[in-house]
This record gives C-alpha cells, structure tokens and sequence, in this order.
C-alpha cells in the first residue's frame, strides 16, 4: 500500500516527467508498479479516475504562459 506521500509523489513524477506520465495514463497498474510503487484497489482506482494527461498539458500551458511572460523559476 503507497503511502499518502508516496502517492503525492507519484502523481508529482506524473506531472514532471511526460514518458511516465503516458506510462501511467495507459496503464496506471503497471507504471506505478515499475516505479516502486505499491497501490491499494483503492489507490489504483483513484489514480485511474484522474485524467493524468489532462494535468500535465495543463501545467505545460501554465508554466509556458508563466516564462513567456518574464517569469523566473
């Protein structure tokens, strides 16, 4: 069973990192098992109720926005 930070984490590695994102959109069992995660029936329906890549591009969109605008992270 993940942990409430391991799963913040994997959500965080989601968002970061594009290939484990696509990973995980497709087959979250999978992904999360390859990434050391171990998840719950609970968990694991969960993370397939999110749209994971809706969240990344969303983020992409913000920071894109945020640096073309003189932003500096």
């Amino acid at each position: 069973m993940a942990t409430t930070k391991e799963m913040y984490e994997l959500i965080g590695r989601a968002v970061l990192d594009p290939t484990f994102r696509r990973r995980l959109a497709a087959d979250p069992n999978t992904a999360a098992q390859l990434g050391g995660y171990r998840l719950t029936p609970a968990q694991l329906h969960a993370l397939k109720s999110l749209d994971i890549t809706l969240i990344g591009q969303q983020l992409d969109v913000v920071l894109h926005t945020q640096l073309g605008q003189g932003a500096s992270y």
